[in-house]
């Protein structure tokens, strides 16, 4: 006999799972602090470690690609763990990390701080959805899962002002230092709340696989890429950008990332709303805007005002896609497969991160102004948005087939 799920007996919340997810949030802003922070801080760092700014900047290429191998390796290792040893040692390995790159005297050591804390990040964000969906019943597991992803958006903006402003004021080493203790600080709490239970994947877990070789996925893997490599082509150099080109003060960069920031916040408000209408059409949307919002920045930057309000229009086009690529993966995804697609549109975005670094890099080395990084970046927004359009006419042409089908199917029922 089939039963109506009735919402009121749905299982209730287990106790202390508001406070769970509380600490997950705090966990994952520090971990989003720590990967995006250096943005603010590459200047000084590239000065202090006697490297180009085009070679500093290969440390977010460096961390991001990091994140795209590690990840995948560490499951396959340590997939057996206990989640409670693997959380306390990967939180550990990401606060010795950052003192490592805290206390670095040049720039490979520096480096090879970003690596290990870029191992422990690869492996906690899985763990952190993993446990939000674990401490809320089935049907609330999307809005806890949300709950960690606003992690990720205070540490935009607030996490990165703050750590640019005290990179400014003590120096950038002092930025390091207080991502580790953070880090420190939020690990007790979390080990608490961790289970002590072995990871044990399920042996038909492999089959998720298959996944990959859907075309939709691959699709929407490669958009999401390109979408972040356009957006960090240019945010990567986005301190350099607004103080010798636009002519903005070193102490106003601190306001106007803050102000990237709560453009993010808008735009992932108003992408949600777009996506909740038609998941490809906000695609669209928000690559489009994304493509815009950049080639102005581009023409414009070397007006203050301009560059101000299309770096509001970046943030929020960005963190518009964001939630449109999202969700078009996990529709193409069925089943246990949306636990890989999680991972397959993580390596993406940090793929793209990389690509992103790696080109504003190029752009620079072949001594094109720093002018020319939005423009780059705006390209590769339009070459994601083609990918997209292409697939939302392909969408569309199918839809129309299935239901030309469908009609004929009736008349003959008839």
């Amino acid at each position: 006999m089939r039963t109506t799920r009735n919402p009121s007996t749905q299982p209730r919340q287990r106790p202390g799972a508001s406070w769970a997810l509380t600490v997950l949030t705090v966990c994952a802003f520090t971990l989003g602090t720590g990967e995006i922070m250096i943005a603010g801080l590459l200047p000084r760092m590239a000065s202090d470690t006697g490297v180009s700014l085009a070679t500093a900047g290969l440390l977010v290429s460096a961390f991001a690609l990091t994140v795209v191998v590690g990840g995948p390796v560490l499951a396959l290792t340590c997939g057996r763990v206990r989640r409670r040893r693997l959380v306390a040692a990967c939180m550990a390995c990401y606060a010795v990390g950052n003192v490592v790159s805290a206390v670095a005297p040049s720039y490979l050591p520096l480096a090879l701080g970003r690596v290990l804390a870029a191992l422990a990040h690869s492996a906690l964000m899985p763990l952190f959805f993993g446990l939000a969906a674990d401490v809320v019943p089935a049907h609330r597991r999307g809005s806890a899962v949300a709950r960690v992803s606003l992690g990720f958006a205070l540490a935009m903006i607030a996490g990165l002002p703050i750590g640019t402003a005290l990179g400014q004021w003590l120096g950038w080493r002092a930025t390091f230092w207080a991502v580790a203790l953070l880090t420190v600080a939020v690990a007790v709490p979390l080990a608490a709340l961790t289970p002590d239970a072995p990871g044990g994947e399920e042996s038909g877990s492999r089959g998720e696989l298959r996944v990959l070789g859907d075309r939709r996925v691959r699709m929407v893997t490669a958009v999401t890429a390109l979408a972040a490599a356009a957006a960090f082509t240019a945010y990567t150099y986005v301190t350099p950008l607004l103080t010798d080109t636009a002519g903005f003060r070193p102490s106003a960069v601190t306001v106007l990332l803050l102000l990237f920031g709560v453009g993010g916040t808008v735009g992932n408000l108003v992408g949600g709303k777009l996506t909740d209408r038609s998941v490809l059409g906000g695609v669209c949307a928000g690559l489009a805007a994304l493509a815009g919002s950049l080639l102005l920045l581009g023409m414009t930057a070397h007006v203050p005002a301009a560059a101000v309000v299309c770096l509001f229009g970046f943030g929020a086009a960005y963190y518009a896609v964001i939630p449109a690529v999202n969700t078009r993966m996990l529709d193409v995804a069925s089943g246990r497969a949306r636990t890989l697609a999680l991972t397959v549109q993580s390596s993406a975005f940090n793929l793209g991160t990389a690509l992103g670094g790696w080109l504003g890099g190029r752009v620079i080395a072949v001594g094109a102004g720093l002018r020319w990084l939005p423009l780059a970046g705006g390209v590769v927004a339009l070459a994601a948005l083609a990918l997209a359009a292409g697939e939302a006419a392909g969408e569309r042409r199918r839809s129309s087939r299935g239901q030309v089908c469908r009609d004929r199917k009736v008349t003959n029922a008839m």
